[in-house]
């Protein structure tokens, strides 16, 4: 078995990949930050609870077909065009958060930005052309390492998600205009992201293996039922995740009056702790297989989530975040190989992209739905429901697949 260090990448790493890890990690480090400031500097912005869940949930609808679309166009034009495009729409939205306070043009970046958030190991157009390059058997070592540089990268950039106090005390700025700084940051991180890009080799597409028109149907008969069965799995995370997820770092700005500065450390902290996580998958997945890891952990989120949602005591609540953070994020690289392996590579980026579609599409209504409870319900209610839905996804996860091979 092949091993690897900190220092080596594990085989199936070529100059492509090399350069695709790279662009990948420059991109997940403005999402580090964006996913601790967004909802808070709305906030701040003025907008009321209801109207920041609704600037969220545009990006979200947005990435749905972002994640169908690119996917199944990835399969037949080719994977580069589509992972340049992302990095572009990115740039765009940071561009636009420095430079309005507008809703609307705020609703316009957060749609822009969303058809750039392909940054991950997950999303079709790179998880289709990581199986076009690499033979099954390799793909959790890639996917592993991939999640370990991604959580490095976001690491950091949570961390800098603190910078807008350092900007309002060392420039002076009130707090809003003290984020534009940030967002010029993003837009730099962003165009590297693009310029690594530009020497990569893409994989020929699909159509030069001469299969015929009736193979290359998006609901192909080969797959049509597990990719059913796996969107409706990947639909309750979805919802699940959105309702916990979209507003936490509100949630904890407005429970207990604790803003970016803390925050970003703290999920800083929690994407580092997953790296050392990561390290036992292969032991872990020898005793419960795929499937059964990532069952559990769904379940054991859900319950670690309800106890979050029942506690008034700040340094506990910030202990379960990242107990919950962990127990997800220990899961995605097993979840995005063991998607890899469902359905023929040719297909690969159609049933991620059809699924994250399915997943997406749910959680597009979650940061409303949040949002509407935490203003006129209970700030407790969004957690609750979304440890119900992940409990669902453990138990659908193990119904539908149990029996497949991993």
């Amino acid at each position: 078995m092949h091993r690897t260090s900190l220092f080596s990448l594990p085989r199936g790493f070529d100059r492509d990949l090399k350069l695709l890890l790279f662009s990948m990690s420059s991109r997940r480090i403005v999402m580090g930050f964006l996913h601790v400031v967004r909802a808070i500097y709305f906030y701040l912005l003025g907008f009321s609870e209801i109207e920041v869940g609704l600037l969220l949930s545009v990006a979200t609808i947005v990435s749905a077909f972002h994640h169908i679309s690119f996917g199944v166009l990835s399969d037949r034009y080719g994977r580069k065009p589509f992972l340049m495009l992302g990095a572009v729409f990115a740039t765009s939205r940071l561009a636009i958060f420095a430079t309005t306070r507008n809703f609307w043009l705020l609703a316009l970046g957060q749609g822009l930005g969303a058809m750039g958030e392909g940054a991950g190991a997950g999303q079709p157009v790179v998880s289709g052309y990581i199986s076009d390059k690499v033979e099954l058997k390799d793909r959790v070592s890639i996917f592993s390492t991939l999640a370990i540089t991604n959580a490095v990268a976001a690491s950091t950039g949570s961390a800098i998600a603190g910078l807008p106090q350092f900007f309002k005390n060392a420039l002076g700025l009130d707090l809003v205009s003290a984020h534009v700084p940030l967002f010029w940051v993003g837009v730099v991180f962003s165009l590297l992201s693009l310029i690594l890009l530009l020497p990569i080799h893409d994989v020929p597409a699909a159509a030069e293996e001469e299969k015929d028109e009736e193979e290359r149907k998006m609901f192909n008969v080969r797959s049509r039922d597990v990719i059913f069965k796996f969107s409706l799995v990947r639909s309750t995370s979805g919802l699940g995740w959105g309702l916990i997820e979209s507003l936490v770092t509100l949630y904890f700005f407005i429970h207990f009056a604790i803003g970016t500065d803390v925050l970003g450390p703290v999920f800083a902290a929690a994407r580092l702790m997953s790296i050392l996580t990561y390290l036992f998958i292969p032991f872990v997945i020898a005793k419960l297989g795929e499937v059964g890891t990532i069952a559990w952990s769904r379940l054991l989120s859900a319950i670690v989530t309800v106890a979050f949602a029942f506690t008034n005591w700040y340094p506990l609540a910030i202990v379960l975040l990242i107990i919950f953070r962990l127990l997800l994020m220990f899961t995605m690289p097993i979840r995005q190989s063991f998607a890899t392996g469902i359905v023929d590579s040719d297909e690969t980026a159609t049933a991620i992209g059809i699924s994250n579609f399915a997943r997406m599409g749910v959680r597009s209504a979650a940061p409303t739905i949040a949002g509407y409870m935490f203003q006129v319900a209970s700030l407790s209610m969004p957690f609750l429901m979304g440890a119900t839905l992940l409990a669902a996804n453990g138990i659908l996860y193990y119904a539908y697949f149990r029996t497949t091979k991993n």
